[in-house]
């Protein structure tokens, strides 16, 4: 009895696997031709910072956010993407779970 009451209450976590799979397509498809990946890598524009450090320049919650109502993201001539509902949540769960330190 005491265990039902013990369970969390906070809603289920989107970052699962097939999330992140999910966004690793969607960003290859997307973003890798102006973006890298990693920091080490050479860069393919200046004003396009790699991926996995992109978190750090933009609130994950504030960027879904603006992709979800298509507000304009990045410099002036990126791209506007509206990846649905679904596809933002798993682009953000993917930069998640390649973020990486300064």
């Amino acid at each position: 009895m005491l265990a039902a009451c013990s369970q969390p209450t906070t809603a289920p976590d989107t970052q699962t696997e097939p999330m992140i799979a999910e966004g690793k397509v969607l960003v290859a498809e997307n973003c890798l031709s102006c973006h890298v990946l990693s920091p080490d890598s050479a860069p393919i524009r200046a004003d396009a910072p790699p991926l996995s450090q992109v978190l750090g320049n933009y609130n994950s919650e504030s960027l879904a956010d603006d992709f979800r109502e298509g507000i304009h993201v990045g410099h002036p001539d990126m791209p506007d993407f509206d990846f649905g509902p679904r596809g933002t949540d798993a682009v953000i769960a993917y930069l998640k779970s390649i973020q990486v330190g300064d």
